[in-house]
């Protein structure tokens, strides 16, 4: 039993031991790097920075958290993604690589960069050593004077250039050209007199053939009674200017039958043309609807009016 004790505690011992030497040599292969290549540049210039760590597979790692720049002075122009490579043995190397500058000349240092890798419950911390960074100035000779970095080069004249232009410029000489032609060639356009204006046609033709012509445009069988009528005072007014030299169509109906009777003696005939009148007035300006048969009825006693007013040998009044 004494020996079998010491045996245990032996074992116990030696286990401990192989234990910590394991894990000994397992840290020891877990590193952290950082490359600057170059780490010396002009103003401006790109240089690349290469962070890796070698790690267990097994657990997370948690590269070091990199903004828009490294320091105040060290600016990060392009992000690298990160690249997996299996090194055996249960070991993988985690490597990133970011492009950097600087815009301002000295020495400016990299501080150490930070690594995690977590294996539940073990958490161990990694860092890189610093780098410097030596940002050189641009030479500038102060007394030379002031040129392009290079000169300007001509390019010469193809024709797939000039083509365009020259299509261009013809058809625009053909457009001035035909507009010129046809101004000088166009004529004022003369306007057709209108029966009325026409003096060889008589008043009382010029009258039933507009009122006929009124007829058969059936402007208040398509509902157009206004305009029917509008367009019904209109010829009877015109009639009595042209056959009597009335001014009719500058005067209101009162005005009109006020001087008629200078022009004709026949009652009747002043009452029709009254009632014609007056009734055009009503549908023009108070909105009155008269019934159907009454617009058929205005246009025949219309014509009536215009053909008992014919002028005769005797001096028809």
């Amino acid at each position: 039993m004494i020996m079998n004790y010491k045996t245990f505690i032996g074992l116990v011992v030696f286990s401990v031991a192989m234990l910590d030497t394991i894990s000994q040599n397992f840290l020891s292969a877990q590193q952290a790097r950082v490359d600057l290549n170059p780490d010396e540049i002009v103003i401006g210039q790109h240089a690349a920075l290469t962070i890796e760590i070698e790690a267990p597979a097994e657990g997370i790692i948690v590269f070091p958290a990199i903004s828009d720049t490294i320091t105040k002075n060290i600016e990060v122009v392009r992000f690298g993604l990160p690249d997996t490579i299996h090194k055996g043995n249960g070991l993988i190397s985690l490597r990133q690589k970011h492009t950097v500058t600087a815009w301002e000349k000295g020495y400016f240092p990299i501080p150490p960069l930070r690594f995690m890798h977590i294996d539940h419950p073990d958490t161990i911390m990694f860092e890189t050593r610093a780098q410097l960074l030596q940002v050189l100035g641009v030479d500038v000779d102060m007394e030379d004077l002031y040129k392009d970095i290079r000169p300007i080069i001509g390019m010469p004249v193809t024709w797939r250039e000039v083509i365009p232009w020259i299509i261009l410029l013809i058809v625009a000489a053909l457009i001035i050209f035909f507009t010129v032609r046809w101004l000088k060639n166009r004529k004022p356009k003369e306007e057709t007199p209108t029966i009325w204006e026409k003096p060889d046609v008589p008043a009382h033709i010029a009258a039933i053939s507009s009122l006929e012509t009124l007829r058969r445009k059936n402007l208040w069988q398509s509902g157009k009674v206004k305009q029917y009528y509008i367009e019904l005072s209109d010829i009877l007014r015109m009639y009595l200017h042209k056959r009597y030299k009335i001014n009719a169509m500058e005067m209101t109906t009162g005005e009109i039958m006020y001087v008629l009777p200078e022009y004709i003696d026949k009652q009747f005939l002043r009452e029709r043309l009254q009632d014609n009148l007056q009734l055009a007035d009503l549908v023009k300006f108070a909105k009155h609807r008269p019934e159907t048969e009454v617009h058929s009825r205005v246009m025949d006693e219309s014509i009536s009016f215009v053909k008992d007013t014919i002028p005769t040998n005797e001096n028809n009044r």
